[in-house]
């Protein structure tokens, strides 16, 4: 079985519940020891899935779910009231990255899957 196939498998297996049908992606990015400053992905089109793995303590994603982009994202900290942190380590997270998002301080190994839409995927060499 090749990577690619074993990560498809594993994903349809660890939908988050909200999700009833399949997840459509294009592309798959995987992270070690990475604690994500704010950002806001501006490649991505549509919703993304997230899981954390790995001996970690905290490491928590925050995101701010009713970010418009209007702010400034470094205003968005400081302005914003919805910030939201979810565990990531215990569940896989449905989230829309074009909004601002960072990860918190862990320590341990912790390793991070993203599953996600990358625009303009048809120019994308095969």
């Amino acid at each position: 079985v090749d990577f690619n196939k074993l990560c498809c498998r594993w994903l349809n297996d660890n939908l988050p519940e909200e999700l009833k049908e399949t997840f459509c992606f294009t592309s798959i990015n995987i992270n070690k020891n990475y604690a994500a400053r704010l950002h806001r992905d501006s490649n991505n089109v549509g919703p993304s899935i997230i899981k954390a793995f790995g001996d970690f303590e905290d490491g928590q994603l925050a995101y701010w779910p009713e970010d418009d982009r209007r702010l400034p994202l470094e205003s968005v900290p400081k302005v914003a009231t919805d910030r939201v942190k979810v565990d990531i380590g215990t569940g896989t997270l449905l989230f829309d990255g074009s909004r601002a998002h960072e990860v918190d301080l862990f320590k341990g190994e912790r390793f991070s899957v993203v599953f996600f839409t990358c625009a303009r995927f048809w120019k994308a060499p095969a």
